[in-house]
Formats: structure tokens, sequence, C-alpha cells
């Protein structure tokens, strides 16, 4: 996992780094607005630890700019900051914060935070995993499909056979009941279109032997 250490004070940024690193985080750090949104860009990080009050831009500028944007907008923020008034807890909450911690904190208690927004957001990214390996699945179904039918149509029984197999072998979780039921039918007329030929092909060499 990749955090993104946003903090202007170099003492607290160094020892954020040392601690995440020891908990076995990949850290990259910036001490100003500017860096951290080009960092975010570039590096894609896992989550973003961002103070603030940072000496170019205010920290919940920096949040607004990561949910703009379309590679950053569902990476995770953790605001830290030694402002401890409701009002700067709410006005980083309504910029697209997923939580808070006032400092000075305690070490273990933002890695316990940091571990739960993490979990809250693994759901999220498996989703986004499943979609494109479904998508993958169906255009390869559809491709396939294709050839299958390319090789029914030009009387092809066999291989027209061997990758509906294959389909509904590899795919057969992708597929609705009507395709399963489609692919299923094109494999009976092959086998029915196989059968034939053979017993064609069995009575030729039977009235040869005759002549």
């Amino acid at each position: 996992m990749q955090i993104l250490v946003v903090e202007d004070d170099p003492d607290i940024r160094l020892t954020l780094e040392q601690n995440l690193g020891d908990a076995g985080y990949v850290v990259c750090s910036a001490g100003t607005a500017s860096d951290a949104l080009r960092l975010a860009e570039s590096w894609r990080p896992d989550l973003v630890l961002l103070d603030l009050m940072l000496p170019d831009r205010p920290g919940t500028e920096v949040c607004r700019a990561l949910r703009a944007s379309p590679a950053t907008r569902s990476v995770p923020v953790i605001m830290v900051t030694a402002r401890a008034g409701e009002d700067d807890r709410i006005a980083g909450l309504e910029h697209g914060a997923d939580d808070y911690v006032q400092k000075p904190f305690s070490m273990r208690e933002l890695m316990l935070r940091i571990e739960a927004v993490l979990k809250r957001n693994r759901p999220r990214e498996t989703a986004i995993r499943i979609d494109s390996v479904w998508a993958a699945a169906r255009e390869q179904i559809r491709v396939w499909d294709g050839f299958s039918a390319n090789h029914f149509e030009r009387g092809e029984w066999r291989e027209c056979e061997e990758i509906c197999c294959t389909i509904l072998r590899r795919y057969g979780e992708q597929l609705t009941p009507p395709e399963i039921a489609v692919f299923h039918d094109r494999i009976r007329r092959c086998t029915d279109k196989v059968g034939v030929g053979a017993t064609d092909a069995t009575h030729d060499g039977g009235s040869s032997q005759h002549r």
C-alpha cells in the first residue's frame, strides 16, 4: 500500500515517513499543496495523509482538487491538523476527507485510523476490479462467438463445436441462461452433423467395396 504524506513541518513529516515505513507502507511525501497534487496524479497513492495548513494553499483546497480529478477522486484522504474547532473538522469532511486526526496525535491511533479507512475503501476497489474482469470476459465471449458462428456457417462442425465447448467451460459464469442454451444447441447441431458425415463416409466405403 502506498501513502502520500502531505506535511510542511519537516520534523513531523520525517516521523510519519519512518513510522509508516516501519509499518510496511510505501511512503512518498510533499511539503506543499502543489507538490502534493503533482505526486498524487503521477504516483497514484492508496491513501493521502493531508495537513490542513500548508504554505501555498489550504489542505481543504487540495482535498477538493483531489476529488475533482478522475485519477484521484476515489483515493481516501485523512486530514491532519492542529486546529481543534468543530468548524475546521466539518470543513475538511465537506471537502471530501474520509477522516480527521487532530495534532498532537498518537501514532498508534493514526495507524488504526489509516487501517480503518483503507479497509472501508477495499470493497470499492474490488468491485472495480471485478467489473473490469467481467468486461474483458464479455469481450472474449463476443469474439469467440463470432468465430463459432463463422465455422458453423462454413460447415466446419468440429471447429464450431470445440469453440462452443471452450466458451462454456471458461466463461460459464459470465453467460446468461439464453446464451448458454444457444451454445448447447449449436454443439448439439454440430454433433449431429458430424455424426451424419461419419455415417455417410461409412456407407460410401461399403458401396465402393461392393463395386
